[in-house]
């Protein structure tokens, strides 16, 4: 009996003192682990939150002063960016056949600005000129006559050429005809399309048109092959004089 109460006081603070180193190796497991992962866990921190740079915006394009300023602002960008009239370099009449095109595609143009817009385009983004070099070439030289602008288009004589001088080329330049070589049923196509496409053309004067097309501007009749003699040119066979 005197020998039991004597030791249970040495085993039960032996239990005490393995419980508190277990329980002190306990507590600094997370505090070396926390230790250890919080630089790294800052650093993720920071590397994801750090801002980054905003991409600065394209600057507006701002085209030059004049009466068709407003109009290309209000409805060329309807479509495209303003940019692509800044790059493009068009003579007057290639800038119409851009507009005429951007209306049969659904442009918003109304018709009585569209005269405004061509001059306004063609006035600040014509053709480029280049510099005249040091030495400036004569008038005459044929550096100089190159680069001259090309002469109107003169049409053959007839009752439809005031017709097609008038109404044909609201659209576009007259070289689309003389380039052309098209029968009298696709001239009339050609015609009716571009009325339904919005051509001013009286429909009176639609067959004197397609008549005056046809007969200057028809298919091209292949040359005879050379060494081939037509049947007026070549000598009629002798028949055998009789004695």
């Amino acid at each position: 009996m005197h020998l039991s109460n004597f030791n249970f006081p040495r085993w039960a603070a032996l239990v005490i003192f393995l419980a508190l180193i277990l329980g002190f190796g306990v507590l600094a497991a997370p505090s070396k682990s926390l230790a250890q992962n919080g630089p790294a866990a800052q650093d993720a921190g920071q590397a994801t939150t750090a801002p980054s740079s905003p991409s600065l915006p394209n600057p507006a394009v701002e085209l030059p002063e004049g009466d068709g300023k407003a109009i290309a602002t209000e409805y060329c960008q309807d479509c495209h960016k303003l940019t692509n009239l800044v790059k493009a370099r068009k003579a007057s009449d290639d800038w119409r056949d851009s507009v005429q095109t951007m209306l049969d595609r659904g442009a918003r143009l109304p018709q009585d600005k569209v005269d405004p817009l061509i001059q306004y385009l063609a006035k600040n983004f014509g053709p480029k000129t280049d510099a005249p070099p040091a030495a400036t070439t004569p008038a005459d030289s044929p550096a100089a006559t190159a680069t001259q602008p090309p002469k109107p288009v003169e049409l053959p004589e007839g009752d439809g050429k005031a017709i097609a001088t008038e109404y044909c080329q609201t659209c576009h330049k007259l070289t689309n005809l003389t380039k052309a070589h098209k029968d009298r049923d696709d001239w009339h196509d050609t015609v009716q399309l571009m009325m339904d496409r919005g051509a001013s053309l009286p429909q009176e004067k639609v067959d004197m048109l397609v008549e005056y097309l046809a007969k200057n501007f028809g298919p091209k009749t292949a040359a005879p092959p050379s060494g081939t003699a037509s049947p007026e040119a070549s000598p009629a066979a002798s028949s055998p004089s009789s004695h």
